[in-house]
């Protein structure tokens, strides 16, 4: 902990780095193109997380969300997302 900013770990890079910046190309370009992503990491920022511990939060978004549609074989809807 120091001054206002509380931490509580590294990211963990047990994965693929490849998959990993993959990942973090594709956040940055849904944050142009998706609104429901583009407020998620400005809510991050506005917490006070930096530019790359906010883009993994939206990572983990993107893939908790594609294992959701995978699993219940439904669509993402771009236009009415919340």
């Amino acid at each position: 902990q120091s001054g206002i900013a509380d931490y509580k770990g590294k990211m963990v890079k047990h994965g693929s780095g490849y998959l990993r910046q993959a990942l973090m190309n594709v956040v940055e370009t849904m944050m142009i193109h998706a609104p429901v992503f583009y407020d998620f990491y400005h809510k991050k920022r506005d917490e006070g997380k930096p530019h790359r511990v906010a883009l993994s939060h939206l990572a983990r978004k993107l893939v908790r969300l594609i294992y959701k549609l995978e699993t219940s074989h439904s669509r993402f809807d771009l236009i009415n997302s919340k």
